[in-house]
C-alpha cells in the first residue's frame, strides 16, 4: 500500500531532481539492497575545497596548482595538496577561485605523459642545451626560464635538476659515449694531446684528446677523458703515464697511436717515454718559448715596461679613459689591451692598440697631472719594428691552431717562411734595438725551430702533403732523409699487406707455373718470383709516381686530394692519413681548460670531477651522434 502513496515531499525532490540534469547516474539513482533503498549515497570524488585550485593531470596520479603550477603526487587524499596551499597561499581562501574554461583546461591540466616520446624529445634537447651553452643544472629552477618554458609549451614540465643530472645527463652521455667507440673501433690510426690543468677549485685535471681521419677522409677531434690524476699529490712523469694509459687502454687505442703532442714540459716528454709512444712537443708552444725569449731582453723590457704603465694608468682611471675614448673623436673609439705574461701575442695586441692610439694617449698624458710620460719618438718606431717583427709569428700561431684542418705539414713550411721572412726584414729595421732583436729571433727560430725538419712525424706530413712534397723544406737533405724514410714506411706496410694475402689466400698457382718451367730456364721464374716479392721497390714505384706528379694548389685540402686519388697510389694514400691526423699543437686540449673554467665557475665550483668528465664530454663529442 506504501508505495501507491506518494508524500508532496517526495514527489517534488523527485522533480527536482529531473530538472537538474547534470547530475551524474551514480547519484541519482538510490541503490536498492533487499528490496529497501539505500538512501546513504556515495560521496562525490574531488567534492574537496582543494580542487577548486588543483587539477588532476591526464595520468590521474599527480595534480597541478592552478596558481603557481607545481605538481603533486595524489592517490584519492588531498592532505598534501592542503598543506601546499596553506604553506606557499596562505590567502587562498581570500583569493578568487580560478575560473574552469576550455582555455585553462588544455593549458593546465593536459601535460605530456612521462613516457611520451614528446617528453623524452624535449627533455634531450634541455640536456642538450646545458651541455652546449655550459648552463648550471639549476637553471631549471629560475623563475624566468621556468616561465619561459611555461609560455613555449605549457604541456611540458621541466626535470629537477636532480633528474637532469643523475638521470638525463648520464643517459647522454652513454649513448655518446658509445657511438663514439663505435667509431673509433674502425679506426687504423690515430693521435692524441693532452695537457694538465688546475680548476677554480684546485683541483688537477688531465684532458686527453684524439685526433683521426674518418672513411669519409674529413678530420675529427673527440674529446676522450677530463678527469683527475690517480695520484692526484703528484704530477711526476709516472703519474701522467699511468692516467694516460688508462684513459687508452679503455678505449682501444694503445696500438693505434701514432704521436701525442704536448708541451715541452720535460714530465710530459718521459710520460710518453715510459708509454713508448712517439712526442711531438707543441709547436705553437714552441713558437712562444721563441717570443718570450726576445720580449725577456733588457731592451725590449724596458719598453714595454713603459707601454704597461700606462694602459695600466688608463684602465685605473675611468676619467682619463673617457677623456682618451672622447680625444679620438670617434663612435666606436679603440681600447687599450693589457699584456698576459702566459700569452705573448697579448704583448703584440698591446704594442698594436698603442701604435693605433698614440695621439690619443699622448694628448691625455700631457694634459694631466701625476699621470705617466708619453711613449717618445724612439720609443714609437721600435714599436713599431717590433710589431713588424712578431706579426709572422702570430700567422703561424694561427695557422697551426685548426682543428678542423691538416696542420702537421704546415709546421716544416712554417718554419721556412718565418726565417725567410725575418731575414727580409732585418734590412728594414728603424732602430738599432729593432735590429738587435731580428737578430736574436733569428737564433732563436734555428735553436727551437729548425729540429722540427728532423723529426719524423712533421718531415712525412710534409712530404705527404701534395701541396709541398719536397719543396716546402728549407734544407734538401731533410727532405731526402725524410723520402728514405717514407719509402722504409711504404715497404713495410707493402710486406703486411702481402702476408696478410697470403695467409688469406694460398698461392698454389705459383707453385704449378714453377713446375712447368724447363729446368734450363728455371732462374728466369726465380728472378721474376724476387722481383714481385720486392717491397722496396714497390715502395721507390709509389713514391716516384706519387712526387712526379704536379703539386696542388695551396687552397687544396690534403685530405680532399687524397680521397680523389686514383688506387694506383693506395699504398701512399694509406700512409697518408696515418700521419696527416696527427695535429700540429695541442691547443684543442688546452681548449679544454676554457671550456673547464666555464663550467667550473662561481656557480657550481662545487660540481663533481665525474659530472665535469661527463659534461665535457657531451659538449666536445656533439657531432658523433650526426655522424651514425
Amino acid at each position: 500500500m506504501n508505495r501507491y502513496l506518494k508524500r508532496p515531499n517526495d514527489i517534488s525532490t523527485s522533480i527536482s531532481i529531473e530538472e537538474t540534469g547534470n547530475e551524474n547516474e551514480e547519484e541519482r539513482e538510490n541503490c536498492t539492497i533487499g528490496g529497501e533503498t539505500n538512501k546513504s549515497k556515495r560521496a562525490r570524488h574531488g567534492f574537496s575545497e582543494v580542487w577548486n585550485y588543483f587539477q588532476k593531470t591526464t595520468d590521474k596520479r599527480n595534480a597541478k596548482c592552478q596558481l603557481c603550477g607545481k605538481i603533486y603526487k595524489t592517490s584519492g587524499n588531498t592532505s598534501n595538496l592542503l598543506d601546499h596551499l596553506k604553506r606557499s597561499h596562505p590567502s587562498y581562501n581570500q583569493l578568487p577561485k580560478p575560473t574552469k574554461t576550455i582555455d585553462n583546461f588544455f593549458n593546465n591540466s593536459v601535460t605530456y605523459d612521462t613516457e611520451s616520446a614528446r617528453k623524452k624529445e624535449l627533455d634531450k634537447a634541455l640536456m642538450i642545451l646545458i651541455a652546449t651553452d655550459v648552463q648550471p643544472f639549476s637553471v631549471v629552477e629560475d623563475t624566468g626560464f621556468r616561465d619561459f618554458v611555461r609560455c613555449l609549451d605549457p604541456r611540458y614540465v621541466l626535470p629537477s635538476r636532480n633528474t637532469l643530472k643523475n638521470v638525463l645527463m648520464i643517459n647522454m652521455y652513454n649513448e655518446t659515449k658509445s657511438k663514439l667507440q663505435t667509431i673509433l673501433n674502425g679506426l687504423q690510426h690515430c693521435a692524441i694531446t693532452t695537457d694538465l690543468w688546475t680548476s677554480r677549485a684546485n683541483e688537477s685535471y688531465l684532458t686527453v684528446t684524439c685526433h683521426f681521419v674518418t672513411k669519409d677522409f674529413v678530420l675529427r677531434t673527440a674529446v676522450l677523458s677530463t678527469k683527475k690524476m690517480l695520484c692526484s699529490t703528484n704530477h711526476n712523469a709516472e703519474n701522467i703515464s699511468i692516467s694516460m694509459r688508462a684513459v687508452l687502454e679503455e678505449w682501444g687505442l694503445m696500438e693505434k697511436v701514432v704521436a701525442v703532442v704536448s708541451d715541452n714540459a720535460s714530465s710530459m716528454l718521459k710520460a710518453c717515454e715510459l708509454l713508448q709512444k712517439r712526442n711531438l712537443p707543441c709547436f705553437a708552444h714552441t713558437i712562444n718559448l721563441v717570443v718570450q725569449d726576445c720580449l725577456a731582453q733588457d731592451y725590449v723590457k724596458t719598453t714595454l715596461g713603459k707601454c704597461k704603465k700606462i694602459v695600466s694608468y688608463f684602465k685605473s682611471s675611468t676619467i682619463s679613459y673617457e677623456k682618451f675614448k672622447a680625444d679620438q673623436g670617434r663612435d666606436m673609439p679603440h681600447s687599450l689591451k693589457q699584456e698576459v705574461p702566459t700569452r705573448w701575442n697579448s704583448a703584440l695586441r698591446m704594442v698594436e692598440s698603442i701604435l693605433l692610439t698614440n695621439n690619443s694617449i699622448s694628448n691625455v698624458l700631457l694634459m694631466t697631472p701625476k699621470a705617466p710620460l708619453p711613449l717618445t719618438a724612439d720609443d714609437i718606431e721600435f714599436l713599431q719594428d717590433l710589431k713588424q717583427l712578431l706579426m709572422p709569428f702570430d700567422a703561424a700561431t694561427v695557422q697551426t691552431s685548426s682543428s678542423a684542418a691538416v696542420t702537421i705539414s704546415l709546421v716544416v713550411p712554417l718554419t721556412c717562411g718565418l726565417f725567410k721572412s725575418l731575414d727580409e726584414l732585418k734590412s728594414t729595421m728603424k732602430t738599432s734595438e729593432g735590429h738587435q732583436a731580428c737578430i736574436f729571433l733569428l737564433e732563436r727560430i734555428k735553436k727551437r725551430l729548425f729540429p722540427y725538419e728532423e723529426r719524423t712525424v712533421t718531415r712525412l706530413g710534409t712530404l705527404l702533403d701534395p701541396r709541398f712534397k719536397k719543396e716546402g723544406f728549407l734544407f734538401p737533405s731533410n727532405a731526402d732523409g725524410g723520402t728514405q724514410f717514407l719509402q722504409n714506411v711504404l715497404s713495410g706496410m707493402n710486406k703486411n699487406n702481402t702476408m696478410e694475402q697470403d695467409n688469406l689466400e694460398p698461392s698454389c698457382s705459383k707453385n704449378i707455373h714453377q713446375s712447368s718451367q724447363p729446368p734450363l730456364l728455371k732462374f728466369v721464374g726465380n728472378k721474376i718470383a724476387s722481383k714481385v716479392r720486392s717491397h722496396q721497390v714497390d715502395a721507390i714505384i709509389s713514391l716516384r709516381q706519387y712526387f712526379e706528379n704536379e703539386n696542388a694548389a695551396l687552397e687544396i685540402d690534403p685530405l680532399q686530394y687524397w680521397k680523389n686519388c686514383s688506387g694506383q697510389m693506395s699504398l701512399t694514400k694509406s700512409c697518408a692519413l696515418r700521419y696527416l691526423c696527427v695535429p700540429a699543437t695541442s691547443t684543442e686540449a688546452e681548449r679544454m681548460f676554457s671550456k673547464t673554467g666555464a663550467i667550473i665557475s662561481e656557480r657550481r665550483s662545487s660540481l663533481k670531477p665525474k659530472n665535469v668528465d661527463m659534461l665535457l664530454f657531451v659538449n666536445k663529442n656533439c657531432w658523433v651522434s650526426k655522424e651514425l
